[in-house]
């Protein structure tokens, strides 16, 4: 199992990942390239191979135009390192994946002070807000959605 940078030839086993996530923003082709150029970490996990799960992040200053970016920039100015998605496929979960890629970003985002993410909170995805609670993330706020959904805006501080 390795960390290795997203390229173009993981493209539609990416896209098949995020697909099947319901609380996850769609993507397309054109923004998961266009995400791959301008992230801090545009990573996936390969295992003998196969792409068993995928990471974005973006540092303060990026490009991107999500939402939940702007909140945290907004609330810590460039003091944040922003995790977007994380994926693992259902067949590769449970084999410390996850755990691997939280190590991996959180050393990352040490430099910044806090690494952050927007989970669903309404309607609620348990599970994430479960793991990022475990993990020592803690609600910092929430932000409503155009489309009406709500999120938890979590922050894991990484400063002594």
């Amino acid at each position: 199992m390795k960390l290795r940078p997203l390229s173009t030839v993981d493209e539609a086993a990416v896209l098949a990942l995020n697909a099947a996530e319901a609380h996850l923003d769609p993507l397309g082709p054109d923004r998961l390239d266009w995400l791959r150029l301008i992230a801090a970490h545009a990573a996936v996990v390969d295992v003998d191979g196969e792409v068993a799960g995928f990471v974005l992040t973006f540092a303060p200053g990026s490009a991107y135009d999500g939402l939940d970016f702007q909140w945290f920039a907004a609330t810590y100015a460039d003091r944040f390192l922003y995790l977007d998605r994380i994926v693992v496929a259902p067949a590769h979960r449970r084999q410390g994946i996850a755990d691997l890629v939280y190590r991996a970003v959180e050393r990352s985002a040490t430099p910044f002070d806090r690494l952050v993410c927007g989970v669903r909170s309404d309607p609620p995805d348990e599970p994430a807000l479960a793991l990022h609670a475990a993990r020592g993330f803690v609600e910092v706020g929430k932000l409503r959605h155009p489309e009406g959904t709500t999120n938890a805006m979590l922050s894991k501080e990484l400063t002594d």
